[in-house]
């Protein structure tokens, strides 16, 4: 099922449209009021299950200026295997720009499970809303999200933001940033392999 553009553009709550974007063995699920609580409980029993939750509460959950919905939440499955969080926001509607961001399950790290899941992210981004940009980022010291960023088509560095993040040790550190454009994302990836699940 392919939704309608202009549909996106203006509904506040994307969980009345779709409810889980599949491709290549890794299904983003949607997390919304409906599911929240559920999806709390399923991140449990795991070695890093009191981080990934806080993660969950802090940056994954539905947000919403204007009536649109901004912060674009999901949790991740490697075919039926909880793998982490991904997260897709709108900075600015107007200027149609967005940045993405993820947290994997320890013992599911190492897989390729983040540079695998953008495909679905760039999909809802430049296809289902209409962004133009997209960006992401990591510490200079953060060598393992440095790695999944380059391995992910389209992203290309665009410099480092001097002291603009704060590290485990409460220390202010330099960031990568990275950005995607909605004509790299035409030119390198099949928009046709990306379902949507309502």
């Amino acid at each position: 099922m392919r939704p309608n553009l202009r549909l996106f553009s203006s509904c506040g709550d994307l969980s009345a449209t779709f409810r889980a974007l599949p491709s290549d063995g890794i299904t983003l699920r949607l997390i919304s009021e409906d599911n929240l609580a559920a999806t709390y409980e399923w991140f449990g029993g795991f070695a890093d299950s009191r981080p990934m939750r806080e993660e969950l509460m802090r940056n994954y959950l539905p947000r919403y200026e204007n009536g649109r919905r901004t912060n674009v939440g999901f949790y991740s499955l490697v075919d039926t295997e909880l793998a982490g969080l991904t997260l897709l926001t709108v900075d600015s509607w107007e200027e149609k720009t967005g940045s993405a961001g993820a947290d994997v399950l320890e013992h599911m790290r190492g897989r390729g499970i983040t540079p695998r899941s953008k495909p679905h992210l760039f999909y809802l981004a430049f296809e289902l809303l209409g962004l133009h940009r997209v960006t992401t980022g990591c510490l200079v010291s953060n060598l393992s999200s440095k790695r999944s960023i380059e391995k992910t088509a389209g992203f290309q560095l665009e410099g480092v933001l001097r002291e603009s993040g704060v590290n485990e040790a409460g220390e202010f550190e330099d960031e990568y940033l990275d950005a995607i454009l909605r004509r790299d994302w035409r030119r390198l990836y099949d928009k046709a392999r990306v379902e949507v699940l309502s």
